[in-house]
């Protein structure tokens, strides 16, 4: 209960309370006196007014006889005195204390209500409630992420770990277990600033997704002394090398490569679609069947028995750009190779998939099955640059462009990898792009985030747990298209790995997860809103969570002086209400100081936080190097891109042949007449020629067709032997006719070969 008094009425109060305190000091002055005297057999007179005189007299230096003079007869020795005085001050306090305590526990508008064992009305944790949050250095143990302090005082708080760190006592019983970590708040609010301290102090792997570079500038030295480093950088946006990852290699079974499929149809756009979801589910049908094509050619071996050219990610992009089926002569082949029943199951299984899907993809309506292309494309389109392509390969060169090349052969990322090394190491990976390029490349981005994430539980079902703690940060949350959050941000705590993810408001959750925003949300365990928050949804949220208080106020009226008196001139009334309010206003949540924020934690009180800043501890600022300026630079020997211990093959050709070929093939045939070749020309038959892996459906027939032969043609309208460059062949209904150029063609247009030439 909080009480809130009317402008003024805090003098008066003031003055009362003055008052009572100058009554009790003479009542202890008395109390004191009567005390000693009961050792000596004395005796104490007087009223108030005495004791209070006698009172000031003591405090300016008398002595107590002096003070009490014939008032007090048969007074004892001075200490023996002054012992009883203190006394008599601590029972007339203890007494005064009591009656306020019973005046407050009488008061029905001040009596607490308990409902279900708790407080009903809203409160902020004290020191001796966040128990369970408490940890005594800078660097947590493992398994707990750093938070900050208690705002105006010295504990430092951090996330929990029941498993790790069990706790005895008291605060056993508010304890929970670990849990995913959601920061809200403005740009420059402190979350980017939280989260670099929790990746510094981080006991185990990391996996940190950040559009911009201080992410890494700031955590990458102290991370390596951890462990492995690796910037997995699709969009060449760093300039570092990047480290590569396929979704690919998890196609090499059926079951592989439909959860390949689900994984990369997650970052499909499903807001302001209609029909999303059914468009979505369509189009991981056919990523499913693509996926299994690769793993077929990865698999396979060719009529020569050697193994198949492994397709790669751009080429399984441009197929499905140009809407590619089943008669695509390399897919073909490699259905009709997997269909052999010598093949072994996981070939027959991939194959059968394909060759099911491509079929009915083939038997829907031309409008249906385009859109279906369309929705598989949104998924496969970021690989179709030549970086992103560059990133899917373990080519040894650090770029698609770059001229050098490493010593040995790059390893592909995945959770092994992150896990690896000593017990007390922990590997971390960079996932970045520039903030155009981010929403782009979301279905890589996501897509890596996915196959770790589905490894996890993959292993979790085999009966194989994580044995370090694996922290997933991801920076400007809003901006990726994840489709599993809403369920993976809760379940995956208990599997030994927990997410960090920031938001500029709870709109922006909103706007990507439309009715799951919620489900998101109270999927962490642990919500942070920063000062500074001025989003409607968001303070609304906020404050349905923190709750509400009652406030006790006293409000006073006066009787109007009147210029002729009177007896009740002047009266003055005071009244008692409570009334409902907001535990915190808006105002108050958006003007907390820099780097403060709400701490919502499990089923602890909210927590008035002081989020850590790197930069303000000594500890944390030690670690991290900084160039002239002041600005954290990372040390420019770091290996951004782990390699194997297997020597480097040649360097091969950073476009792949198979897209080329496949390119030139979807080109249409060239106009006839104007600049291009001589239709004759070996170039043009060339051209004309149709390509193996041709899959567009023929172009409709033309009024005027240029057919060009193999030897002399005879002119049907004069008869005469002409060279087939000298003649045109028209279509007139179902008959062809040749005629000569110029003089027929010109005959019939109703000019002059001479005319026709000058023009």
């Amino acid at each position: 209960m909080t009480s809130e008094r009317e402008p003024g009425a805090g003098g008066e109060l003031a003055l009362i309370g003055l008052g009572l305190a100058v009554i009790g000091s003479g009542f202890s002055v008395w109390l004191g006196a009567w005390l000693s005297v009961l050792f000596t057999g004395g005796s104490v007179h007087g009223g108030l007014d005495l004791w209070m005189r006698v009172g000031w007299r003591l405090a300016s230096g008398s002595h107590p006889a002096d003070a009490w003079g014939a008032a007090a007869v048969g007074l004892p020795a001075d200490w023996l005195y002054w012992v009883c005085t203190v006394v008599a001050v601590l029972v007339a306090s203890g007494a005064g204390a009591g009656v306020v305590w019973c005046w407050r526990r009488l008061d029905g508008t001040a009596r607490e209500r308990r409902r279900f064992g708790q407080q009903t009305e809203a409160r902020q944790a004290t020191p001796g409630e966040i128990g369970p949050l408490v940890v005594d250095d800078i660097v947590p143990p493992t398994g707990r992420m750093l938070l900050g302090r208690l705002a105006g005082h010295r504990q430092l708080l951090a996330t929990e770990d029941r498993t790790r760190h069990p706790l005895a006592g008291k605060a056993a019983r508010r304890q929970g277990n670990r849990g995913s970590v959601a920061l809200i708040g403005p740009t420059g609010s402190g979350k980017t600033a939280l989260a670099t301290s929790a990746i510094a102090t981080w006991d185990g792997p990391v996996v940190a997704v950040s559009v911009k570079r201080d992410l890494y500038d700031s955590t990458a030295a102290v991370r390596e002394r951890k462990g492995e480093i690796a910037v997995f950088d699709p969009g060449a946006a760093t300039n570092l090398p990047s480290a590569r990852w396929t979704p690919l290699n998890a196609a090499v079974t059926s079951s592989g490569a439909l959860r390949t499929g689900r994984a990369l149809a997650q970052a499909i756009p499903r807001s302001g679609v209609s029909n999303a979801e059914y468009w979505a589910k369509h189009g991981e049908n056919l990523l499913g069947a693509f996926m299994c094509v690769a793993g077929l050619s990865r698999l396979t071996t060719e009529a020569e028995g050697k193994p198949a050219r492994p397709v790669s990610m751009e080429q399984l992009a441009a197929w499905v750009t140009v809407l590619a089926v089943a008669s695509e002569p390399t897919i073909n082949g490699l259905l009709r190779r997997g269909l052999d029943q010598k093949q072994p199951l996981e070939v027959k299984l991939l194959a059968r998939h394909a060759a099911t899907t491509f079929a009915g993809v083939a038997k829907e309506d031309h409008k249906i099955r385009s859109s279906i292309y369309s929705t598989a494309a949104l998924a496969l389109a970021p690989w179709l640059e030549p970086s992103v392509a560059h990133s899917a390969t373990d080519s040894p060169r650090p770029s698609y462009s770059s001229e050098d090349a490493f010593p040995f052969q790059p390893r592909y990322i995945d959770l092994e990898w992150l896990l690896g090394g000593e017990a007390d190491q922990g590997n971390t990976l960079y996932l970045t792009a520039s903030q155009p390029e981010f929403e782009r490349l979301s279905p890589v981005l996501g897509g890596l985030l996915a196959d770790l994430k589905d490894t996890i539980h993959s292993w979790d079902i085999a009966g194989r747990r994580l044995d370090k703690p694996l922290l997933f940060v991801i920076d400007e949350a809003g901006q990726l298209e994840l489709g599993w959050l809403p369920a993976e941000v809760s379940t995956i705590a208990g599997l030994g790995a927990f997410f960090v993810t920031c938001w500029q408001n709870l709109s922006q959750v909103q706007h990507r997860y439309n009715t799951l925003a919620d489900a998101v949300l109270s999927g962490h365990r642990t919500k942070c809103f920063f000062a500074g928050v001025d989003d409607l949804s968001t303070v609304r949220y906020l404050s349905s969570l923190l709750g509400h208080e009652y406030v006790t106020r006293w409000s006073s009226s006066r009787d109007i002086p009147s210029l002729f008196g009177g007896e009740r001139q002047g009266r003055r009334s005071v009244s008692q209400s409570v009334q409902r309010e907001e535990f915190a206003p808006a105002n108050a949540l958006r003007q907390m100081y820099p780097g403060e924020a709400v701490l919502l934690h499990g089923t602890l009180p909210p927590i008035h936080l002081d989020a850590v800043r790197w930069w303000n501890e000594k500890q944390l600022a030690g670690l991290v190097p900084l160039d002239d300026t002041g600005n954290p630079r990372p040390p420019d020997d770091l290996r951004t891109c782990p390699l194997t211990d297997l020597p480097a093959s040649e360097p091969v050709s950073p476009v792949d042949p198979a897209t080329l070929a496949a390119a030139l093939a979807q080109l249409p045939p060239p106009e006839s007449g104007g600049k291009g070749p001589s239709p004759s020309s070996s170039a043009a038959v060339a051209e004309r020629s149709p390509a193996p892996a041709m899959t567009a459906p023929d172009p409709p027939p033309r009024r005027q067709v240029v057919d060009v032969q193999a030897t002399d043609v005879r002119c049907d309208i004069c008869g005469q032997l002409v060279k087939v460059a000298d003649s045109r062949r028209d279509q007139q209904g179902r008959r062809s006719i040749n005629r000569c150029w110029p003089s027929c063609i010109e005959r019939r247009r109703g000019g002059s070969p001479s005319s026709a030439r000058s023009g």
